[in-house]
């Protein structure tokens, strides 16, 4: 947005009322315009699918836009196709089959990962950079050690960051992750050798409120950054941590292409799908956490490895979206 901006771009924010959206765009001083809400469940979702592209239509004919841009692009690419303008669209999650249907016709083009597993055919364009790189990059965020003051912590102190989902997003029907019981043996394990922060999406379970991550949600990045170890359901906090420079270990039975290469080829995190390997994913975790004071210039040094392997994702949308809009001129 800024960089747009700067180049003299008109910018306009859609978003729909989901999690903690509308509070990150209002922490960050984002203006925008909220365009709807899904609902909770997947069925709910599908019903209300026609609603929300008629709540951005409205918002989009009234700002006449040259491009469109979303992440899985549903709502974007029916309304840019519905005023004849090109969308492009970012995916990074290749089980979202559902709603790579209800996309992939209508947009112009969709940019994935490298590692990214599926042939999307024609419309697709593969770059060497994960969307976490947008607004992680070195370039775009620097770590800021006083906003751990905000729970009492401090860059020197060992803690672990431990984020649950919902289960509630349309690629996550079918998936797993730990059990309740894992959950809690999980927290109680770390718990005796730092600090633990648990995170979830729609509130942390009651038996570890005692462990609640309490800041303010946009606080989040420079916690993954001098936390000792991530543990994570959600794949994208993993990968935000891999790009951050701190292990992570992701439990879920969900595979994605992007992760497999940060384990692969810079071993930032542990994939585990299988929730008979729970106690294997806790063991790992108490592992790292244990070994972080010798072994965190390490982490660094592979993040690094992985920054330079990887293009500025922010000056690439802008590059990307610059030339699009050029080209229907």
């Amino acid at each position: 947005i800024q960089e747009l901006k700067a180049r003299g771009h008109e910018v306009l924010v859609t978003a729909a009322d989901k999690d903690v959206t509308l509070d990150l765009l209002r922490l960050y001083g984002i203006d925008h315009v909220r365009a709807g809400w899904y609902g909770h469940s997947v069925a709910e979702k599908a019903l209300r699918l026609l609603w929300m592209d008629y709540e951005l239509l409205k918002v989009a004919r009234r700002f006449k836009p040259d491009v469109l841009l979303a992440e899985a692009p549903v709502r974007a690419s029916h309304v840019a196709y519905f005023l004849r303008r090109p969308c492009i669209g970012l995916d990074d999650t290749e089980c979202s089959q559902v709603q790579r249907r209800l996309w992939l016709p209508f947009v112009t083009r969709i940019l994935t990962p490298r590692a990214y597993e599926l042939d999307l055919g024609k419309k697709q364009i593969r770059y060497p950079g994960y969307k976490e790189l947008a607004y992680l990059h070195p370039r775009r965020f620097a770590p800021d050690p006083s906003a751990l003051e905000a729970d009492g912590l401090s860059p020197e102190e060992r803690f672990a960051f431990v984020r649950f989902v919902s289960w509630q997003a349309t690629h996550d029907v079918g998936q797993g992750g730990f059990s309740s019981e894992g959950k809690l043996r999980l927290a109680q394990q770390l718990s005796q050798y730092g600090r633990v922060l648990v995170s979830g999406e729609g509130g942390v379970p009651p038996e570890l409120q005692d462990y609640a991550f309490r800041p303010a949600p946009h606080l989040l990045h420079h916690f993954l950054y001098y936390a000792s170890v991530c543990v994570t359901e959600g794949a994208t906090v993993a990968s935000e941590c891999a790009v951050l420079g701190t292990p992570a270990v992701y439990m879920n039975s969900l595979k994605l292409g992007y992760l497999q290469e940060q384990q692969n080829r810079y071993g930032l995190v542990l994939n585990v799908h299988d929730r008979k390997d729970e106690d294997a994913a806790i063991a790992a975790a108490v592992s790292v956490m244990q070994e972080a004071a010798c072994r965190r210039d390490e982490w660094r040094v592979r993040a690094a490895q992985l920054v330079q392997d990887h293009v500025d994702v922010t000056e690439y949308l802008v590059e990307t979206l610059i030339r699009v809009k050029c080209a229907q001129r």
